[in-house]
């Protein structure tokens, strides 16, 4: 529906990669949940009876606890990157590797570390301090091939280094394990993320004011609000763009003639303007969101575009920044039969997007209902699953319907958040603007209501 480049959306956590490559978790896992795996980046152990040796490059780490003696404890250190955007830790676990299968001991602790700046020249003598054990692990017996410890609470949201040591309670035991430098099984923490949709809003500048005005005006409304969204008519200005949103993340849409791109016409730009996009927020890129209207009035053919979505995507991928997400905007009346469209004229293939997003109206609004939310998403949802892509709402809108006072849709809002909530959206942005076809705005009380506790997670 958009078309001017005046406009603006911001987005706010409702209730989503971290650096490193995310996989799907396993299954039981909440919907949008992913993993990523950070190895260790420091490891020994270290001998009561030997206070002066390191055993830092060592291929094995040894917890032992003999009356021959032999006492040893082992120091682990990991880098953690901050939790993106839009997603929260919902389980992390630390996970060792045994090298010996026999002696083993019954249980295992793990204690935190507060010092992170030690090194694995570290002996006993000079180790760093561990705190209280923060739990205990039973072993299944003999022969157990790995152990994991629930860090959780200690991994928290925040990046930064994590220390933790490992003791072994049981006597006349030992617990040998993978070091770093064995190089196949290391010691590592495994990040559980869910996905929380973004909550957020598109809108104009009303009565001159500047970007920053009209993004307090919106959180006046809706509350603190931690990404925005930019179009614009042509290719994107040059960063920060209209306004410096800080560390929030940033949807930004832009357009252009598909020929034009793919002749190579804005080449140099965007190769700048990506290698120039901030590493500190995710940033879903999308080139001309809602292209079907121009596609079908002739303006470029969609093989045109198609081809330019996979040029500029390639352009990006030079730029090695893992926080650029190509993100295709449709919409959502494609996938309805009665459109006469098929959304595969307009998918640029496989292995060219990270997101599909789409723009969903209730347009049965003048005949005084609101759709199901089932009859809205579930076709766009279909689409996402059969190309393997993450769901998004770069739209999402409905004016009061006839003999409504905004009760009503008030509750269609918060049903349709938590359906696309549950199937894994990462952004709902509402059209808060009045449009020719309807005036969209959030400003009766339980329509501001509805989409202010949706932005806060309540």
């Amino acid at each position: 529906m958009l078309s001017a480049a005046t406009l603006l959306s911001v987005a706010v956590p409702g209730a989503v990669a971290a650096s490193g490559t995310s996989t799907p978790a396993g299954a039981g896992a909440p919907a949008g949940t992913t993993e990523i795996r950070i190895p260790v980046a420091a490891d020994t152990y270290v001998v009561q009876e030997m206070p002066t040796i390191g055993y830092g490059s060592a291929t094995k780490l040894a917890a032992s606890n003999w009356s021959t003696p032999w006492h040893s404890e082992i120091y682990l250190r990991f880098p953690l990157p901050a939790t993106p955007a839009g997603r929260r830790v919902v389980n992390a676990r630390l996970e060792l590797a045994f090298q010996k299968l026999t002696e083993q001991p019954a249980a295992l602790r793990l204690h935190p570390v507060a010092s992170t700046s030690w090194s694995e020249s570290i002996t006993y003598a000079n180790r760093p301090a561990m705190g209280p054990a923060m739990t205990t692990v039973d072993l299944t017996g003999q022969g157990t091939t790995s152990v994991s410890f629930d860090v959780t609470d200690a991994v928290g949201q925040a990046a930064g280094a994590r220390s933790f040591a490992v003791t072994n309670p049981s006597a006349e035991s030992a617990a040998v394990v993978n070091s770093r430098e064995r190089g196949t099984d290391v010691p590592t923490i495994v990040i559980s993320y869910v996905t929380t949709t973004l909550c957020g809003t598109s809108y104009a500048r009303e009565n001159g004011e500047s970007w920053p005005e009209g993004l307090a005006r919106e959180e006046a409304l809706f509350g603190p609000l931690g990404a925005v969204r930019f179009f614009h008519g042509g290719p994107p200005p040059a960063w920060p763009g209209p306004l410096d949103v800080g560390s929030r993340a940033l949807v930004v849409s832009f357009k252009g003639n598909a020929r034009d791109y793919l002749a190579g016409r804005y080449d140099d730009q965007m190769r700048q303007w990506f290698a120039g996009a901030p590493r500190d927020r995710d940033i879903y890129w999308v080139y001309y969101h809602e292209p079907e209207d121009n596609i079908r009035d002739g303006e470029f053919t969609a093989a045109d575009y198609r081809a330019a979505w996979r040029r500029l995507s390639a352009l990006a991928d030079e730029a090695g920044n893992p926080r650029l997400f190509a993100t295709q905007v449709l919409m959502q009346w494609t996938v309805v039969p009665a459109s006469g469209r098929d959304w595969r004229d307009y998918y640029p293939g496989d292995g060219v997007l990270d997101v599909l997003a789409w723009d969903i109206y209730n347009y049965d609004a003048a005949k005084g209902r609101y759709l199901a939310p089932a009859t809205l998403v579930d076709p766009a949802v279909a689409v996402n699953t059969t190309v393997g892509l993450p769901i998004a709402v770069a739209e999402l809108g409905s004016h009061i319907a006839t003999g409504d006072d905004g009760t009503a849709r008030a509750v269609w809002v918060r049903a349709i958040n938590q359906y696309l909530g549950q199937r894994g959206s990462r952004w709902n942005l509402w059209f808060d603007l009045s449009w020719p076809t309807g005036d969209y705005r959030l400003r009766d009380p339980a329509g501001v209501s509805a989409w202010r506790d949706f932005c806060q997670g309540a």
